[in-house]
């Protein structure tokens, strides 16, 4: 008997040792001569696709760094919090902090969970290193220790905007006041100043903005906004959408009927390999604003050109054979610039270090995978340099148009091919 409690008793002792010591979701061990690094992202939830795919960037950033031997003589190690919605994003921020002790995280994806984290973050004066949250009210709050390295929102409609006045509107053969346009978004703070820059932008060049359409990016059904669009007959959809709710509005487009002129869309859904991978050749012929992987790297420095194939190469390796998305790119830019320049640079992990850092980054365009370049505007702390790329899906990829430097091809098909019609698309 006294054996067998024994026995029960290591064996309680061993699983206590595995799991019960944990402090936070870290993906790496505990060891107190690591370089730590707080990851936030929403890794479980309906944002799930996308966080994953920022992670798998940032892991292979730090997989080049402890190559190299680490960050300031360091392994890197992640503590891990994953945060589907802004409330756990305020709680996993809180216990990184606390618990983790670490001094900078980085982040988030999500314009919500970026929003949350980063006030914790400032409260605290640790460095919030956003990745990919383009709500402009991020920025705008006056925080002296969040970096944001991605364009804001309405910069990105904008730019959609932009195309459809200047590129798409020529080849249509139709003045502007005859060219009628619907904006539909999801309605977070993301979609919803999608949604004003690229209002901006058609009210000024005179076309017929007959609707905007805003729904929660939750939803399981959008038929009625596809039907209120079929009934207005747009030329024209802007669209800021999400990946369950961007595939979901473009089957239920298709079994409407609903034919367009153009589809331009803001990343989300319309810029990674998922959504033409569930709806097939029907992708073919959207337009998307925003970061993009597939580019010409003529648009890029002799160093940048490296990193690009490097990082496409490694990624293949890890994720047996898959092609990057945007926002892995994205996700791999950001922690490889915070840990190959930033904290180098700063000589410590010390928020107000790696703050001098970054505000001290001047790199042109060009000089980084993504082919941004970086510098921190000193007020807002958003970079000044980085700018959304066009795009249209050619063969069930994503192709880089627009600007012509990063463009791959100049073969461009408008109007948009009615459905079923555009496998031949770009040819």
């Amino acid at each position: 008997m006294k054996k067998k409690l024994s026995i029960l008793v290591l064996i309680s002792i061993m699983i206590l040792g595995l799991f019960g010591c944990s402090t936070s979701s870290s993906s790496d061990s505990n060891s107190k001569d690591a370089a730590k690094i707080g990851v936030i992202l929403p890794l479980s939830g309906p944002l799930a696709q996308l966080g994953n795919d920022v992670m798998r960037g940032f892991e292979i950033a730090k997989d080049i760094a402890n190559e190299e031997d680490g960050v300031l003589g360091k392994k890197v190690e992640f503590a891990v919090a994953d945060a589907p919605d802004s409330n756990s994003a305020t709680s996993s921020a809180n216990r990184l902090i606390q618990n983790d002790k670490v001094s900078v995280i980085a982040g988030s994806y999500s314009s919500a969970i970026s929003f949350a984290a980063s006030q914790v973050a400032e409260r605290n004066k640790v460095v919030y290193w956003e990745q990919g949250a383009v709500a402009d009210d991020i920025t705008s709050r006056g925080f002296k220790y969040l970096f944001r390295l991605i364009y804001p929102a309405s910069d990105l409609g904008r730019a959609a905007a932009d195309y459809l006045v200047k590129e798409v509107s020529p080849k249509l053969n139709m003045k502007n006041e005859d060219i009628k346009v619907a904006i539909v978004h999801e309605d977070s703070s993301y979609g919803t100043m999608v949604a004003k820059g690229a209002t901006e932008v058609v009210n000024k060049a005179g076309m017929k903005l007959v609707a905007t359409e805003a729904y929660s990016y939750k939803t399981n059904d959008l038929s009625s906004t596809v039907s209120k669009l079929k009934s207005l007959q747009p030329d024209v959809v802007i669209a800021c959408q999400y990946t369950a709710d961007g595939i979901l509005f473009w089957r239920q487009a298709k079994e409407a009927g609903l034919n367009l002129k153009a589809f331009i869309g803001n990343g989300g859904a319309h810029n990674i390999p998922d959504f033409a991978a569930a709806v097939g050749d029907e992708a073919n012929g959207i337009f998307n604003a925003g970061t993009s992987s597939n580019f010409n790297t003529n648009g890029l420095n002799d160093d940048a050109k490296k990193l690009y194939k490097e990082f496409q190469d490694r990624y293949a390796s890890k994720y047996k054979g898959k092609t990057p998305s945007a926002h892995a790119a994205m996700g791999f830019n950001a922690m490889y610039l915070l840990l190959k320049e930033v904290i180098p640079e700063a000589g410590s992990l010390k928020p107000e270090k790696i703050r001098e850092a970054a505000l001290a980054m001047d790199k042109p365009i060009g000089s980084t995978i993504v082919g941004w370049g970086v510098k921190f505007d000193p007020k807002t702390q958003n970079n000044t340099l980085s700018f959304p790329m066009i795009d249209q899906w050619q063969k069930q990829k994503v192709v880089t148009i627009f600007p012509k430097e990063f463009g791959l091809t100049d073969k461009v098909t408008i109007p948009l091919p009615e459905w079923g019609n555009r496998a031949n698309v770009g040819e």
